[in-house]
């Protein structure tokens, strides 16, 4: 499994891509919401699945940067984090079946949901 993991946060990023890489996840960083947006339309078919923040800076935020990700790959596993999930539309689990994961959380934590993910899809 590959994933796009987007988190505006370093040294979160680097920790869970690390995590991820440890548990034998291929990942592809990117560090904004506009900059995931580029990796994806640049077509690279070995993304499996997105884990993205959800606030970032820059134009897009994690819901665009699902939705894109959906348009060009309509069936693929997306989780949203969000340390205010409030702030979020809770209708998306259900309507698009993106996977919420409340911030803040851990290596291991994520590596169940995206394992949880690999074993339904």
């Amino acid at each position: 499994m590959c994933v796009l993991l987007v988190e505006d946060e370093p040294l979160i990023r680097e920790i869970m891509a690390e995590s991820l890489e440890d548990a034998g996840f291929a990942v592809i960083q990117a560090s904004t919401g506009d900059e995931a947006i580029s990796v994806i339309r640049a077509d690279m078919t070995t993304i499996t699945a997105l884990v993205t923040d959800f606030h970032m800076p820059g134009t897009a935020d994690g819901g665009d940067v699902a939705h894109c990700i959906r348009q060009k790959w309509p069936n693929m596993p997306v989780v949203i984090a969000s340390g205010r999930p409030d702030a979020m539309k809770t209708s998306w689990q259900e309507e698009h079946g993106y996977h919420l994961l409340r911030k803040p959380y851990g290596p291991r934590q994520l590596i169940g949901v995206l394992r949880e993910i690999a074993g339904a899809t």
